[in-house]
């Protein structure tokens, strides 16, 4: 099934990713092998508990012992764009006098501005310090707030749902860096949160070709990885691919509808100083739970 995808978006359902192919194939797979060495060195010191390394990552941040531009923040100008287009996209397809929650809201920039078409936006990290840099970095916006959250459980998410009711859930690169026992989780914890009337709209990195392909689409070679990229790698869990295969799986049609889905991309903070944003190619989609006869109980949790 597919919908209007936003304007301005590659209307292809297999994005494809910039690659290194200067040289022969020969160089190409030697400069391969120093793009992964350089990443495995980068990897060395990364805490081994995912959320213990956004923590640190967060904590670098207001420190400022992490200084490049986070990656997947949307850029100034086209990043506004891009996610002027999932505003609108939301605006059709969801209830938006349900509140809103933001799933991995990180720094907040993103969950302030669904306040510009939802009256109540809840921004939401597994991260302590993702949730501090928030309220340091977000002007008082009359309906926005924000809390530590593990998602991934089902009872923070049982007590978050009795607490707000049916809502409206959005996640911007969440999924693709979860296992997948932790996606099955955070699928069945977001089935939770949207009740009867509530819907979600995702929107993943979509790369074909593992994190490498991805790391290349960015800019990075084998002789060198741009500083925002180093901070990530040397920060963060892997990346990983996330399109309408991945999405059926982890959202099963027998307990989800699929509302709409579309190739679109992620317009991020430049890689370079005074460079062009980057672009990486993404999916998006529109779910809705299915409703479940009293006797088929969910076996997420």
């Amino acid at each position: 099934m597919s919908g209007p995808v936003p304007a301005g978006t590659p209307k292809t359902d297999t994005p494809k990713t910039a690659t290194h192919t200067s040289g022969t194939g020969l160089h190409s797979a030697a400069d391969t092998l120093r793009l992964a060495a350089r990443v495995a060195v980068l990897s060395l010191h990364r805490p081994s508990s995912p959320d213990r390394r956004w923590d640190a990552f967060w904590r670098g941040v207001s420190l400022g012992s992490l200084r490049e531009p986070i990656i997947w923040d949307a850029a100034p100008g086209a990043g506004n764009e891009e996610i002027r287009h999932h505003l609108q996209a939301m605006a059709g397809a969801m209830d938006t006098s349900l509140p809103m929650i933001d799933l991995g809201c990180g720094n907040g920039s993103i969950t302030r501005r669904l306040t510009e078409i939802f009256p109540s936006v809840l921004g939401v990290d597994v991260s302590p310090e993702a949730v501090a840099a928030a309220h340091c970095a977000q002007p008082h916006v009359p309906g926005l707030s924000f809390r530590s959250l593990d998602a991934t459980q089902p009872a923070a998410a049982a007590g978050l749902a009795r607490e707000l009711g049916d809502a409206n859930v959005f996640v911007r690169g969440v999924f693709h860096i979860l296992s997948r026992r932790r996606q099955a989780c955070l699928a069945g914890s977001i089935e939770a949160l949207l009740g009867t009337r509530g819907r979600i709209y995702l929107v993943e990195t979509n790369v074909a070709g593992g994190a490498l392909s991805y790391l290349r689409g960015l800019g990075a070679t084998g002789e060198k990885i741009p500083g925002p990229l180093r901070q990530a790698i040397s920060a963060l869990p892997k990346p990983g691919q996330f399109g309408a295969g991945q999405r059926s799986r982890v959202f099963p049609a027998d307990r989800w509808t699929l509302i709409a889905e579309g190739a679109t991309v992620l317009r991020t903070n430049p890689m370079e100083a005074g460079g062009p944003p980057g672009s990486i190619p993404a999916y998006w989609a529109v779910l809705a739970p299915r409703p479940q006869t009293s006797g088929n109980v969910s076996t997420r949790w």
